[in-house]
């Protein structure tokens, strides 16, 4: 069956419960791109009449839950499952490498910035477990991160509807747009330090 029938048949079944699930696997390095899952999750919640603000709410707790159970692998687990995962999943390497890089330089403030970045968003949850940062500010920073990532995606697929290629070409254009962002935080943290 395909991803996107079996999230839908999810969806139509059991609701916000269905989108929890699905996103907290997503953010616990489950094969499964946000950049597809929430803006079909705001689709679908148009198609079922669902409360878009439930969606996105419930669409962050999943994404807390996910990187929680991310943070705590690293954290007890460690450099092992950092190793795995560069092994099992080699193109990993270079997110996870950026991720240690970016928590190394600009501490928190990294895991939220991570959040709005493909890959990065969920290896960072490891990293932090890893290098043992605050859970409390790693969540704090998370929730803000997952906030922005998460409404941004799911209002895109409520709000243009079922069209994935007006989605993709957005979404390409909000990396470029991201990815200036983060050069110019990036830049200012440095200025300040």
């Amino acid at each position: 069956m395909e991803l996107s029938v079996f999230v839908e048949n999810l969806i139509r079944d059991y609701g916000l419960i269905s989108i929890f699930v699905i996103v907290a696997l997503e953010y616990a390095n489950a094969p499964l791109p946000s950049e597809i899952v929430l803006p079909f999750a705001g689709i679908l919640s148009l198609k079922f009449g669902m409360n878009l603000p439930s969606v996105i709410f419930i669409s962050i707790l999943g994404g807390i839950l996910g990187s929680i159970i991310n943070y705590y692998l690293g954290y007890k687990i460690g450099n092992p499952l950092i190793d795995f995962l560069k092994r099992k999943y080699p193109k990993t390497k270079k997110s996870i490498k950026t991720s240690y890089k970016w928590i190394t330089k600009y501490d928190k403030i990294s895991v939220m910035i991570s959040r709005l970045v493909p890959l990065a968003r969920t290896f960072i949850s490891i990293v932090a477990g890893v290098t043992k940062m605050n859970i409390v500010a790693f969540m704090l920073y998370s929730t803000i991160g997952i906030s922005i990532w998460n409404t941004i995606l799911i209002s895109m697929g409520y709000i243009v509807g079922n069209n994935m290629i007006l989605i993709g070409n957005i979404l390409s254009k909000y990396s470029i747009f991201i990815g200036i962002i983060i050069v110019m935080i990036s830049g200012y943290l440095i200025k300040k330090k």
